[in-house]
Order: C-alpha cells, then sequence, then structure tokens
C-alpha cells in the first residue's frame, strides 16, 4: 500500500514536531526523502500523500539547487493525479511555483509568531475548519507567494502575506507548525542574517518560543492530523 512521504531540504528543517504525530499513526507508514542530499523522489502513484517541508533556499535561487526542478515537477504531477500534498513555508512556495502562482523576495523578512484566522473558504475546508482562530504561529521567511495559483483559495488571514491557502489536492501554509523550540535553536546561525534585516534577535525569539511551546504544538499537531484524517488515510484505504 502507498506510503507517506516526507520532502526534506536541509538537515535543520526536518520534520521536529511533525514526527511524533506521525509515529503515532500505526495505520499510515511515513518515510523521510532527503531532496537536497540526492534521495530518489518517489512517483505520485507510490505515495499516499506528499509534506514538504521548509529549508533555508528559496524559489528566486532556484539556478543553485538543481534538484528544484524535479521537486517541482512531482509537485505538479501529485495534484494532477490528485494526491494529498502539505506544503510548509518554502514547501508551500515549491507548490506555489509548481501549480503556476509566483514567488517574490520580501524586502524585509517576516519573523515571529502571529495571530491568524480563518478566511471564509477556511470555515467550510475540511482541514482549516478546525482552525482556533488567533492561534498564533511561527513566521520565518524572506520569500513569499506574491500570486496564487488559478483556482487556489486562502484559507488563513494574519500575516503579510498570504498565510495558508488550498488549491486541489493540495494544502500551502506559509508558517511554521512543524517547529519546536528546540528545532528553532538549531536555526539561530541560519536566521542571524535574516533577525538583524526583520529588526529582531534570535534571544527574544527562543525565549517566546519557549513560552509558546504547548500550544504551538498542540494546534501544529491538529492541523497536520486533520489533513492525515480528511486527505490522505481515505486516499490510502481506497489504494488497499
Amino acid at each position: 500500500m502507498p506510503e507517506l512521504v516526507v520532502l526534506q531540504h536541509h538537515p535543520a528543517t526536518g520534520p521536529s514536531a511533525f514526527a511524533p504525530v506521525l509515529d503515532q499513526r500505526a495505520e499510515l507508514p511515513w518515510r523521510l526523502v532527503d531532496v537536497a542530499a540526492g534521495d530518489d523522489l518517489p512517483a505520485p502513484d507510490e505515495v499516499a500523500g506528499l509534506v514538504v517541508l521548509g529549508g533555508p533556499m528559496g524559489v528566486p535561487d532556484r539556478a543553485e539547487y538543481p534538484w528544484m526542478d524535479a521537486e517541482l515537477a512531482l509537485l505538479t504531477a501529485a495534484v494532477d493525479a490528485e494526491v494529498p500534498v502539505f506544503g510548509v513555508c518554502l514547501g508551500a512556495q515549491l507548490l506555489a511555483t509548481a501549480l503556476g502562482g509566483a514567488v517574490v523576495r520580501r524586502e524585509v523578512p517576516e519573523i515571529g509568531y502571529l495571530p491568524l484566522t480563518r478566511t471564509q473558504a477556511g470555515h467550510t475546508d475540511a482541514v482549516a475548519a478546525g482552525w482556533p482562530d488567533g492561534a498564533a504561529m511561527l513566521f520565518s521567511h524572506e520569500d513569499e507567494v506574491a500570486t496564487l495559483p488559478a483556482g487556489a483559495v486562502p484559507l488563513l488571514a494574519g500575516s503579510e502575506g498570504v498565510s495558508a491557502w488550498r488549491c486541489g489536492s493540495a494544502h500551502a501554509v506559509q508558517f511554521h507548525p512543524e517547529v519546536s523550540s528546540a528545532q528553532l535553536a538549531e536555526w539561530s546561525t541560519v536566521l542571524e542574517a535574516l533577525l538583524a534585516r526583520a529588526g529582531q534577535d534570535a534571544d527574544t525569539l527562543l525565549a517566546e518560543a519557549e513560552r509558546r511551546e504547548r500550544y504551538h504544538r498542540s494546534v501544529g499537531a491538529a492541523l497536520l492530523s486533520r489533513w492525515l484524517d480528511v486527505e490522505v488515510l481515505p486516499r490510502r484505504r481506497e489504494a488497499g
């Protein structure tokens, strides 16, 4: 039977707090594919769903990362085949690009915890409908989706760009529901330049991450769980 595949783009941006959620699903085996390290990408018909994680690189730097073209082709084919896809930060930007949207580099990075509320479409989307309005999620990005793909609808709002959206079988979030405070601490050197440009410092951000840890993780886990229940598991059962 098809399995869930998690696409990783950098050693420091792995599944983090998502891993325990996935490990608890005995009925849904999953594996990690390190795209940047050259791991083979699966074919769409081999997977029950794809989780596409973040990374310090960006779509505007695509020429520097030859693996991006193959991943973009996979994401296009996956959505064409109605495979459930969940994109996080860079993963959301790759999805938007694969589906015909546009990604641009911001003048000032958006970093910090922002409260998010459901849009009108978010109230009826089966994955976003359970979102607790006002829940603050971690944003950490210098690129963002400037133009959504045709047919995409925003699901959550609260950041300067589109916080979350859906297009066909794909859900995408610009924030990081998977990041624990421990993983964020690992990012400190990568984020140093971005934090300086955003007028922030790592110690303040990490202290806030530790204060918000329990709630942030519970909201992120619930979001992933709804996606698994609504999108991935029904596909896996049909394949069986």
